[in-house]
């Protein structure tokens, strides 16, 4: 064989492999969420939340509250609904809004050490005809940054009840 054909035939299967690579897009539901992410996650069961995705960089873990539950809170709107969750938390940071393409949620960062880790969060809050969602994107607090253009991708891509 020519060299010209070895190498093309090395081209070839370099190329080829690397496109078996790629996540592809991935629908995933649970609690009344659903996601459009990449099929490197998977839907794994933890008692700290009831809808939790995992990949080998992000995590993702899922929530909703109904809003008969929370009348005795002064929770009446969205932005009520994102200052109690980070309230909660302990959390202080800038609350951001994103309203395009009929799509609709509120939006922060903020960091946790847990076991001496540092993590990062994007919390997405959306409402829903009877429940108020909250959604946590993670990942090293050191790779944040980077992450946030995916965040943002992916969280216009959820749908709730």
């Amino acid at each position: 064989m020519s060299k010209k054909i070895v190498f093309l035939m090395i081209l070839s299967l370099f190329i080829f492999g690397l496109t078996g690579c790629t996540a592809k897009a991935k629908e995933f539901s649970g609690s009344g969420i659903t996601i459009t992410l990449t099929d490197d996650f998977v839907e794994e069961e933890i008692a700290q939340a009831p809808f939790y995705l995992v990949s080998p960089n992000h995590i993702l873990m899922c929530y909703k509250e109904s809003k008969s539950d929370l009348e005795y809170y002064p929770i009446d709107t969205l932005e009520d609904y994102i200052n109690a969750v980070l309230t909660n938390g302990g959390f202080s940071s800038e609350i951001f809004t994103y309203n395009e393409d009929d799509v609709h949620y509120m939006y922060a960062y903020y960091s946790k050490t847990i076991d001496e880790v540092d993590y990062g969060y994007m919390l997405i809050v959306m409402e829903g005809e009877n429940h108020f969602y909250s959604m946590n994107f993670g990942c090293l607090d050191s790779k944040l940054d980077s992450y946030k253009d995916q965040y943002s991708d992916w969280a216009k891509t959820i749908i709730v009840e």
